[in-house]
């Protein structure tokens, strides 16, 4: 891992120049800073099949996702992510601190013996339903939780916009999604990031896509990045992108 510490380094203190750039858009926004950071496949599958990991990428690619994390004040996954990989979500492999952990959960899945529910520093802010299990909430919240409810029934999608809003009032400036699927699909559809990381690993695997649709029309122009930079970290390529509308 020695080989790479220049380009960590080179990567963290891009996305900090990105996040200060961004600083007075997030302002006027009142919202976090959003980096979206995840793998996949040459055919755009993030795992070889729905609710089960896959390690796509290298380690050197891990590496850089652990640099961003430190990077980032909170990072966030959906509770499909918790069931399938059981996720850290935490800083190991660089030094710096961990992010606060963020999960979105309308019917409180989320199992108790998680790794985020036992996180060393920072107990998880799970966002919820109003109707969502109280008994499952009151277990929750025993092991430090923090359950914010901001919809009504369980299953319906969290706005995300009224969820970066509270994140933005409890102080978090900075936001790492890493993922699952219908997660990344909601901030693309919602046109709500101002970074994009992929690590595009060199492999085929006709597995679970990220993206099925969009809300896409002659209407409505599809999302898309301007890549400002392009390297490769052992077999594995990262592209670095922007919002093509995000002017600073």
């Amino acid at each position: 891992m020695s080989a790479w510490i220049t380009l960590v380094e080179m990567a963290r203190s891009r996305i900090r120049e990105w996040q200060a750039e961004g600083a007075q858009r997030c302002e006027t926004e009142q919202r976090p800073w959003i980096t979206l950071a995840f793998a996949q496949s040459l055919d755009g599958c993030l795992t070889f099949s729905q609710g089960h990991p896959s390690a796509l990428s290298g380690e050197a690619a891990l590496l850089l996702t652990h640099a961003l994390r430190a990077e980032h004040r909170a990072i966030l996954v959906g509770v499909g992510t918790v069931l399938a990989d059981n996720p850290r979500l935490t800083v190991r492999l660089v030094s710096g601190q961990h992010p606060q952990p963020l999960v979105l959960d309308t019917r409180l899945r989320t199992p108790l013996e998680s790794h985020i529910l036992h996180h060393p520093t920072q107990p998880p802010w799970i966002f919820t339903a109003t109707k969502a299990p109280a008994d499952r909430r009151s277990a929750l919240e025993a092991l430090g939780a923090r359950i914010v409810p901001l919809v009504n029934e369980p299953g319906d999608p969290i706005p995300l916009r009224l969820m970066l809003s509270y994140l933005w009032k409890h102080g978090i400036r900075s936001l790492m999604v890493e993922g699952g699927a219908r997660v990344l699909t909601a901030f693309l559809e919602a046109r709500l990031l101002d970074a994009v990381i992929i690590t595009l690993a060199p492999i085929w695997i006709g597995g679970y896509h990220y993206i099925n649709k969009l809300l896409v029309s002659p209407e409505r122009e599809a999302p898309g990045v301007t890549l400002w930079q392009w390297e490769m970290w052992d077999r594995d390529l990262i592209l670095w992108g922007r919002p093509r509308t995000y002017h600073i």
